[in-house]
Parts: structure tokens; sequence; C-alpha cells
């Protein structure tokens, strides 16, 4: 029973994904870190190494594909900072990792929630006009290519 109901979890995460916008893959991201972060937690206070490590892995995982996706052309103060932020988390995952000392854990949430907070709460005319943006960006390297 529980393989099946990962394995639905899994297909629905894979139909929304083909679905969504950007800023609902965004979104998603930072839920999937958060969901994780307190799985570690969770494995640390059961003493549940291979959880652990598995977990730790996954929001990595996140943190760096959120890096990855930042756009430092066009907004290269900003990116820096979210990238500077997303690698101090993973140094605080990976310290984690090492001393099983939760601080670490709440440290990250304790920054990122509210990103994932703000990013939740983005008008829908804010997320118009950003999407707009990225078609007219894709449009104008499609043209230059």
């Amino acid at each position: 029973m529980r393989k099946n109901l990962k394995a639905y979890s899994q297909v629905n995460i894979n139909s929304t994904l083909l679905t969504a916008d950007p800023h609902q893959v965004i979104l998603m991201m930072y839920d999937g870190l958060l969901e994780s972060v307190a799985k570690v937690k969770g494995a640390i206070e059961r003493k549940d190494l291979a959880v652990k490590s598995q977990m730790i892995t996954k929001a990595v995982n996140i943190l760096s594909a959120l890096d990855n996706s930042l756009d430092a052309k066009a907004e290269p103060k900003i990116s820096a900072t979210f990238s500077d932020l997303y690698q101090y988390c993973i140094n605080r995952l990976n310290d984690t990792n090492i001393t099983l000392d939760i601080s670490g854990l709440d440290e990250v949430v304790e920054l990122l929630k509210p990103l994932r907070d703000a990013w939740q709460s983005i008008p829908e005319s804010s997320k118009k006009e950003g999407l707009d943006l990225l078609k007219k960006k894709d449009e104008q390297s499609s043209v230059g290519a």
C-alpha cells in the first residue's frame, strides 16, 4: 500500500510540474525543500541516519536548483544575494549532516520560510507581468539565435 501511495504521489507531482507555470514550480521547490528539512529533523531525532542523509541530499539538490535558476544577467545584485543565501543554507545543511545539531535546520527554515511565504503571496497581476517578461525575453533570444 505504501509503495502505491508513493508511486501515486510521484505521478501527481510530475503531472503538476507539466502544467505548472514557473511561479508554481518555484513554490513547489520551496515546499519540497522545507518538507525535506522537516524530515531531516525527524530522522535525526529517531537516529535514522539513512533517511537523514537522503533528505539532506534532496534539500541540497533543491537549493542548488534554486541557485542555478537565478538570472544573474537580469538582476546581478539580487541574484548574488540569493545565491549567497542558498550557499549558506547548503553549508548549514552539510554541517548538520556531520554534527547532527538540529539548530542548523531551524536556522535554514527561519531563513527560507519567509521567502516561500512571500513567493506564495505574489499577486496574480505580478505573476502575469513576470510571465509576459519571460515570453518577451524568450522571443528576443530566439530571434537573435
